[in-house]
């Protein structure tokens, strides 16, 4: 039989290094797309001893040339496109490199499978529950209205209008995920509970420094999300999908239970550090993912209590 191929446009992140074990387990032939080949930057494939398993190529942001020059060479099944800047606080202070690293190269591919009619293709784009921002509703659902608070957020957005335009005007099988906050250790060290989890497990009677502790989020497990992602994706029908365990729990709730399970005090706790707030922070966002499970029947098994005793083990999986 022949193998089906993906491109993986973003590889070396948690959901691309993860998603690529998960489709070579499914027997794909994987390419993934990376800016840099470099050791540091391919350390989630290592850590997953996927990295001989699969193709890897560099492209170069400002040109797109290679991966577009290889979606005509190869002729993907599958596209997953993950690639951007996704740190809110720095989307601040870089907005315009943001929005250019969510989109261009997002925009490029979806005018390709456009214009060489290339509507076999399956092309899947990573969105955010960061989308919803300060609306009303807590427990998001599809038909919530978007109002994106972060330069990161409206980049998001119009990766999810991109990707909604092309499949409802140019019969494009796009359509994208709309993530909630989901972690491993794989995460990168700049995300709030990746890095509480590494101050606790090297304290050395330092200062864990954070922002407003009383935000609350649907915080998931990414091993079981990258599962939904290719639900989402392999599906014949193509439609947007919020992805959640679909509930929510504040960072204090967290923080209080790695502090306790660990036996360290709280006096090595500073909130509302002015270097870890972030402008027009989002109280509270979750998840109605009720859609994917009753269409895809995907649903989150990994409670948050669950991922942190994870994240605290250095567990994968």
């Amino acid at each position: 039989m022949k193998k089906k191929k993906a491109f993986i446009v973003g590889v070396s992140g948690q959901d691309g290094a993860y998603l690529s074990k998960y489709l070579y387990g499914k027997k794909y032939l994987v390419y993934g797309y990376t800016r840099s080949l470099s050791k540091k930057n391919l350390r989630n494939l290592e850590t997953l001893k996927i990295i001989n398993k699969i193709t890897l190529r560099k492209y170069l942001e400002r040109n797109s040339k290679i991966i577009l020059n290889d979606i005509l060479k190869i002729k993907p099944n599958e596209i997953y496109f993950f690639s951007g800047q996704s740190s809110v606080k720095k989307s601040f202070k870089k907005p315009l490199d943001t929005y250019k690293s969510n989109n261009k190269i997002l925009f490029e591919i979806l005018e390709l499978l456009r214009l060489k009619k290339l509507y076999n293709i399956k092309f899947y784009n990573s969105c955010s529950t960061d989308c919803f921002g300060k609306n009303k509703s807590i427990y998001n659902n599809e038909k919530n209205y978007f109002s994106p608070q972060s330069p990161y957020a409206r980049a998001k957005f119009f990766s999810f209008w991109l990707t909604k335009y092309f499949r409802e005007n140019y019969k494009i099988h796009s359509k994208s995920g709309i993530l909630s906050n989901h972690e491993s250790p794989l995460r990168n060290d700049h995300f709030v509970i990746k890095k509480i989890v590494n101050f606790a497990n090297n304290h050395n009677k330092d200062y864990l420094k954070l922002g407003n502790i009383n935000i609350s989020r649907d915080w998931g497990w990414a091993p079981e999300y990258v599962e939904a992602i290719y639900k989402i994706n392999s599906s014949k029908t193509p439609q947007d999908y919020v992805v959640g365990t679909g509930k929510i729990k504040s960072l204090r709730y967290i923080v209080n239970k790695i502090f306790k399970k660990l036996k360290i005090d709280k006096k090595f706790l500073k909130i509302n550090s002015y270097k870890s707030l972030r402008s027009n922070e989002i109280i509270k966002v979750g998840t109605n993912p009720k859609k994917i499970y009753r269409e895809l029947k995907w649903r989150s098994k990994t409670n948050i209590n669950q991922v942190i005793k994870k994240m605290l083990s250095n567990e994968l999986y």
